[in-house]
Order: C-alpha cells, then sequence, then structure tokens
C-alpha cells in the first residue's frame, strides 16, 4: 500500500479504526481518516481551511487600522507645518527659488517679483508633502500686479530636482574636478566665465557639442541665439561684450545645460511670435501665462 494510493482495502481501513490490533503505517492512517467522511477524528487541515479567511479578513482589518492610525499621528505632528504652509508665500524664499545659486541659474528677471510677494502658489502647491509626485517641478501660481489685478500662470522649473543637482555636480567638476564645491565662486573658474572679457563673438569652435542646440552651429545660429537673447534688432552680429557679465555665464551656462529657454526665444521670433523668455526667468525656472 502506498500513500498516494486512492484506493484502499478493508484491511487497511481496519488496521487504521480505534482499538485495532494490526498494525499500520501512522502517514497511511492519516491519509485515510482525511479521506473518510464522517470520521470521528477532527480534519486539522479542514479545520486550517475553513478558519484562514476569517484569519486573513482579521489581519486585513489590522493593517488598515493601523495605516489610519500611523496617517492621523503623522498629520497630528504636522499640523503646524501644514498650517504654516497655508500662511507663509515660500516663493519669497530665496533658497526655494534658487536664486542662492545665480549667476548658475537661468535667469534672474522675475526674481525681484518673487522676493516682493507678486507671486504665491494656488492652494494644493503650498503643500510640500505633496511634491514627491511632482516629478516635473511644474506649478500653478497667482500672479498679482497693482494696475493688472491677478492672473493665473505656471511655474516650471528647467530640469527635476536630480537634473538640476546633476548641473550643480557638473559645474563643480569643471571648475575643480569635485562633485562639491561653493558653486558660486565655482562658475568663475568655469569656461563660461573665461569667455567673457575681450571676447567679441560667440563662434562655433568654443560652444560645439555642449549641447543639442549647438552640436554642429554655424555662426548664423549663434548670432541670432545671442541677439534673441539679448533682445535686439535681428540683424548683424550682437557683441558679447555688451552683456553683463552675469548674463554672458547665463547665456553660456543655458547653451551648455538647458537650452530650452533659448529655442522658445529663436523659435518663436522664427514664427513672427514674440516672446521674452529670458525677461520672464526666476532663477532656474521660466514662467508662463495660463491659456
Amino acid at each position: 500500500m502506498c500513500l498516494g494510493s486512492m484506493v484502499w482495502s478493508e484491511t487497511a481501513l481496519r488496521a487504521c479504526l480505534p482499538g485495532s490490533s494490526q498494525r499500520c503505517a501512522s502517514w497511511d492512517c492519516i491519509s485515510i481518516l482525511l479521506s473518510i467522511p464522517g470520521s470521528s477524528r477532527p480534519n486539522p487541515i479542514r479545520t486550517m481551511l475553513r478558519f484562514l479567511p476569517l484569519k486573513l479578513g482579521r489581519l486585513y482589518r489590522c493593517l488598515k487600522l493601523l495605516l489610519v492610525l500611523g496617517l492621523s499621528v503623522v498629520l497630528l505632528m504636522n499640523t503646524h507645518t501644514l498650517f504654516a504652509s497655508f500662511q507663509k508665500n515660500e516663493l519669497t524664499d530665496r533658497r526655494f527659488v534658487n536664486l542662492n545659486k545665480c549667476p548658475a541659474c537661468f535667469g534672474t528677471s522675475w526674481c525681484r517679483k518673487f522676493m516682493n510677494g507678486q507671486v504665491s502658489f494656488e492652494t494644493w502647491g503650498r503643500l510640500r508633502f505633496l511634491d514627491v509626485f511632482n516629478v516635473k517641478n511644474v506649478f500653478f501660481a497667482q500672479y498679482g500686479e497693482p494696475r493688472e489685478g491677478t492672473r493665473r500662470i505656471v511655474l516650471k522649473r528647467l530640469g527635476s530636482n536630480q537634473e538640476l543637482a546633476d548641473i550643480d555636480q557638473k559645474i563643480c567638476k569643471r571648475a575643480t574636478g569635485r562633485p562639491r564645491c561653493d558653486l558660486i565662486q565655482a562658475m568663475y573658474k568655469t569656461e563660461f566665465a573665461r569667455l567673457n572679457g575681450d571676447v567679441r563673438l560667440l563662434t562655433p569652435d568654443v560652444v560645439e557639442g555642449w549641447s543639442d542646440l549647438v552640436h554642429c552651429p554655424s555662426q548664423r545660429l549663434l548670432d541670432r541665439i545671442v541677439r534673441r537673447y539679448a533682445e535686439t534688432k535681428d540683424s548683424g552680429s550682437f557683441l558679447l561684450k555688451n552683456l553683463k557679465d552675469t548674463e554672458r555665464m547665463q547665456l553660456l551656462m543655458t547653451l551648455a545645460f538647458n537650452p530650452e529657454p533659448l529655442v522658445l526665444q529663436v523659435g518663436a521670433a522664427r514664427a513672427g511670435i514674440r516672446t521674452r523668455s529670458r525677461e520672464r526667468s526666476y532663477s532656474r525656472g521660466l514662467v508662463y501665462d495660463m491659456l
């Protein structure tokens, strides 16, 4: 007789009944008793399977209760922070706007408006713990002008938090060879600062390969980029020395790391649309009107 057999002899059945004098393998008896309907011995497997859903249900309810209690504790501990988030305008904080990293930025034209409190987040944008879901760093805000009233705008940082941190590391490596450094001091040791001074024109041999926009640039393209950046007449070559030192560094940094603002300016001007991306920049972001 084997354990997996489906047919049992009468002798084997009698051997496993209580009080029988015949010998029977213990595993065989267990198998037989489990297969006999109405056996006097309790079936432990059936009993376990019967109570398993109940135990899982209780465990699931306990886990939900613990989760709710944990969230409640977190909210209670951060109640002051939540109320402060609605009361404080974080767009007036230089570190939050990344103004403390300039001239390692893409522009500063709107920074004064931020510092004056003219720009503020809309309701849910004030909750900083929701930033974990805002990977693209796009925020909805309100901009107030005394004569024009209030209107909705969109704030977009030119990169995710990790991408902006990578830019900091690249600048430090270019200047010092190390991934961490004093960012402001490092900017003056990079090629972005060395092009200042007596350099008259931005030439292809200087910026070739810095980014996709200048992968294989022509002098005509670079002249157009500089003219649009300087918001000057759309003809001839605009001399770099007519820009401030910080403006030159910001222009070259934009070309190297994220030429999106320059693409918007050059492309829109070519299509006959006047845009001022440079004039609507704040540190490492741009401001767009809600359509």
